[in-house]
């Protein structure tokens, strides 16, 4: 076993792309994974990452292969608590969800390592490590309002514990499982809630022709009481999600001025750029009959009596409300608001009753189900992130597996799934 500095480890390592907006001649069609892209692809949500066209003479050094780990170089914001150096490893099954090829945007790095030397999965685990314990501040240093990683010296500087192959396996083997059980929960949360925006498209709210205002079914900013002075949830911009309906963080303070809101509430980013990039989130981590509080750029909606709590939800997602809400914003450059009034505005065709009702009976099973499978996953990745710097610095080891005996009792090495 040793620390060897990852330029001993890396094999292979080159700049992303960007490409072209629009087909050219000896360009090809990609998609390229930024680094805000981490997260919602490693859940298998794909449909935010953008497809460019990119030189064809140059496409075969940056496509993507299993093995390959994603370094982000640059990006990142001092002043949003947003450092460099996140990553992600890909494997074969995250390239068979496009349907082109795939390279890294030109803020990020792949890497490919020496197998053997190090497993690429241990390898990306030493980065992870990296990036949550802060070491990666290390490495940054600030230019024009971005953070920029220092990848040569990082390359140098940073190094990884690397023991025999068959120890890197077993600690691949336990933190990837419970990597692949977190993803494998926010698939389904997100399966779940692109059929029930379908269903919701089914319902015919938003569809053009609408004769009544959506104040039939929602309430915007309602009154609501005050918070506990001691300390409320308290959510701002940066924890609203842009494309699920799990905010899956917050704080606790006490109160100041801001929107108030209870659960079955949505928030809405009303300020540019946050409206336009999604910014929406459904409340439902609150204890029964709490308020919570939030930035004073959200709009809060409310069903009103009879209507489903989450049908406020997916009324702000839709593409034809979003729309309404973007065109009615006003204000300086750069500091843009849409007002609740311009919101209620906006125009719809009620459903019957019992379609209302169906609705609202799918759409709280399904809710129900993904706040368990989050609670699963927030406690795995507290699991996962207490036993990370443990296994990798070799504080904690993994024993290897016992051999398994022969029927006549003698011990057979062989049989191992390890050999």
């Amino acid at each position: 076993m040793s620390l060897r500095p990852y330029r001993e480890l890396v094999s292979f390592a080159r700049g992303g792309g960007w490409g072209a907006d629009r087909p050219l001649d000896g360009h090809d069609r990609v998609a390229v994974i930024r680094g805000t892209d981490f997260a919602a692809v490693r859940a298998g949500r794909i449909d935010a990452v953008p497809h460019r066209w990119e030189k064809r003479s140059v496409l075969p050094q940056r496509l993507l292969r299993p093995g390959d780990v994603l370094l982000e170089i640059s990006g990142g914001s001092a002043a949003r608590g947003q450092s460099t150096g996140r990553s992600l490893f890909v494997d074969a099954e995250l390239l068979s969800w496009f349907d082109h090829p795939v390279i890294p945007a030109s803020f990020c790095r792949v890497l490919r390592f020496d197998s053997a030397l190090v497993e690429p999965r241990y390898a990306y685990y030493g980065l992870l490590d990296m990036y949550l314990s802060g070491r990666v501040r290390a490495y940054e240093i600030q230019s024009t309002g971005i953070s920029n990683f220092q990848f040569d010296g990082f390359l140098d500087a940073e190094r990884l514990r690397v023991p025999p192959l068959p120890e890197q396996r077993r600690v691949v083997a336990l933190l990837g499982a419970l990597d692949d059980r977190i993803a494998g929960g926010d698939r389904v949360v997100n399966a779940c809630e692109d059929l029930l925006r379908a269903e919701f498209d089914a319902l015919g709210v938003t569809a053009p022709g609408g004769t009544v205002p959506v104040t039939e079914l929602v309430e915007f900013n309602p009154r609501t009481p005050l918070p506990d002075r001691d300390g409320a949830a308290y959510v701002d911009m940066a924890a609203l999600p842009t494309r699920v309906a799990a905010i899956r963080h917050w704080t606790r303070r006490p109160p100041r001025t801001g929107s108030r809101f209870r659960n079955g509430d949505t928030l809405l980013a009303r300020i540019t750029p946050c409206l336009e990039n999604g910014k929406t989130g459904y409340v439902d981590f609150l204890a029964d009959d709490e308020t919570g509080a939030g930035s004073g750029e959200f709009v809060v909606l409310r069903a009103r009596p009879g209507v489903p709590p989450h049908l406020p939800y997916f009324l702000a997602r839709d593409e034809r409300f979003r729309a309404h809400a973007i065109q009615r914003m006003a204000g300086s450059t750069g500091r843009q608001r849409v007002h609740a009034a311009d919101l209620a505005d906006f125009r719809i065709t009620v459903p019957g009753p019992r379609e209302l009702a169906a609705f609202g009976n799918r759409a709280g099973a399904a809710f129900a189900h993904a706040a368990a499978l989050l609670a699963e996953s927030r406690s795995l990745t507290e699991l996962r992130d207490v036993l990370l710097p443990e296994l990798m610095s070799g504080r904690q080891s993994l024993p290897a597996p016992a051999p398994a005996c022969t029927s006549d009792g003698t011990d057979d090495a062989g049989s191992s799934v390890y050999a």
